[in-house]
């Protein structure tokens, strides 16, 4: 009988504290913010969180937040709030923090790059599914620029007034949003981080995917793609080198090819990136810019390019001592 009770209160209270489960103590814990959202999972919990605060507290007081508390704006992420209506262009904004003075106003006609009126698209999807995402075009306020976006939002009474609410993420990695001048390899050899690494490998990979083959020696030479120990290759997926920006050039196989045993210890990473789609990698391998064996962290997207499956990459090298394990370093 103790033990039923026992394992009675273990269950009740791995159910109090899952955050699955508790998303109004991760709310009012100040768990989601804006500076905090990366990814679409985020997009969705920060809305969420603003649908729920607006019936904490009230609409007044949601507007006043969402226009100036950090916790709802930060840099390209903020908390919109737009009046729905079927009439084209009648639609007013009722909380939008890039510019409070236009809140109350209607949005007119807004037809984004795609060709689409968004508020009605936005009606549509509220109308018929309540909540859902809305891709379009839309001027990032961190850039000034009209770029692609992702947006989240749930139907909402605002005071009366039918209203989406809802937030959305840019995505600097999607076609006619790869600037040169933002994505590099020189940014990217100056300043290493993952986030980045994806950012200028997926970049590549549309290159890739809209140019074919022909694109292989610009992804190789071009000074975009190529900087101090930046580089990129592609390989098939047996790892064979169809292109590589390294100044060692192999001819045949790659520093991912199973025959590098030791930094993979026979584990089949191509085949992991081939079956994923993309992967993070970790290992070791020469440094171009010190001609010494350091450890790299990769990031590889696969594509398909005229019909061929092609497992495209590029990576840094950690500058700082590998760490040790059973007072071992690890290595090649």
């Amino acid at each position: 009988m103790k033990i039923k009770t026992l394992s009675t209160l273990i269950c009740l209270g791995a159910i109090l504290v899952s955050p699955a489960l508790a998303s109004h103590d991760s709310c009012e814990d100040r768990y989601i913010v804006a500076s905090a959202v990366r990814t679409t999972e985020d997009v969705q919990a920060f809305v969420q969180c603003a649908y729920e605060f607006v019936r904490e507290v009230g609409f007044a007081e949601a507007r006043r937040a969402f226009n100036e508390d950090e916790r709802w704006k930060s840099g390209p992420t903020y908390v919109f709030v737009d009046e729905m209506t079927d009439v084209p262009g009648a639609s007013r904004a009722i909380v939008f923090p890039p510019d409070p003075s236009l809140e109350g106003l209607p949005w007119g006609v807004l037809t984004d790059d795609f060709g689409s009126d968004l508020i009605l698209e936005f009606y549509r999807v509220a109308t018929n599914f309540g909540e859902g995402w809305v891709y379009y075009s839309f001027t990032n306020p961190a850039t000034g620029r009209a770029e692609p976006k992702a947006s989240y939002f749930k139907a909402i009474d605002w005071n009366g007034v039918s209203a989406a609410i809802g937030a959305g993420i840019y995505r600097r990695d999607l076609p006619g949003s790869c600037r040169s001048d933002e994505v590099n390899a020189a940014m990217l050899d100056s300043h290493p981080s993952e986030g980045r690494l994806q950012e200028f490998v997926r970049c590549a990979a549309m290159e890739l995917d809209s140019r074919g083959y022909f694109a292989s020696v610009s992804l190789a030479n071009d000074p975009r793609w190529k900087s101090g120990s930046i580089y990129l290759f592609g390989l098939d997926t047996y790892g064979y080198t169809l292109f590589t920006g390294s100044p060692a050039n192999p001819l045949i196989g790659s520093e991912l090819s199973s025959d590098y045993l030791g930094n993979f210890a026979g584990r089949n990473i191509l085949g992991v990136a081939d079956a994923f789609g993309e992967s993070f990698l970790y290992y070791w391998n020469r440094n171009p810019g010190t001609n010494q064996w350091e450890r790299k962290v990769t990031f590889v997207k696969r594509v398909t390019s005229f019909g061929v499956p092609v497992l495209i990459g590029a990576g840094y090298y950690l500058e700082s001592p590998a760490p040790s394990m059973n007072g071992a370093q690890s290595g090649n």
